[in-house]
This record gives C-alpha cells, structure tokens and sequence, in this order.
C-alpha cells in the first residue's frame, strides 16, 4: 500500500488527478491514501517532491 508523507508534500494535487481509482483524499492533515488504493504507484511517479513512500507488506505469521 502506497502512503503519502505529509513532510515533503507541497500539495500540488498531481497525485489526486493521477491516481486512476480516486485513492488519495485530501484531509486538514495533509493528503492520505485509502483502502482503494491498488498499489499501481502512478502517484510515485507523478510526485515532484518524492513525497509518496511505498510501506512494506506486513509480514503474517508463519
């Protein structure tokens, strides 16, 4: 799951219309990425400041 750090971020929306399933949402502490996201990391691609993170898979008991 792709997370948008709020640091870096300069609000420039490239990643709100980039997104192709609307999974970022602007909320009044910065922009999030909710459980719509697919993981095709256009965000990561649009971003000017590198603001999008990518989070490890959590790993599950084996």
């Amino acid at each position: 799951m792709a997370r948008v750090t709020v640091g870096p971020c300069q609000g420039c929306g490239a990643c709100l219309l980039t997104c192709p399933v609307h999974a970022i949402r602007p909320t009044p502490a910065g922009l999030r990425v909710t459980d719509r996201c697919t993981g095709c990391l256009e965000c990561l691609e649009i971003c000017p400041v590198d603001a999008i993170r990518v989070d490890p898979e959590p790993r599950g008991d084996r």
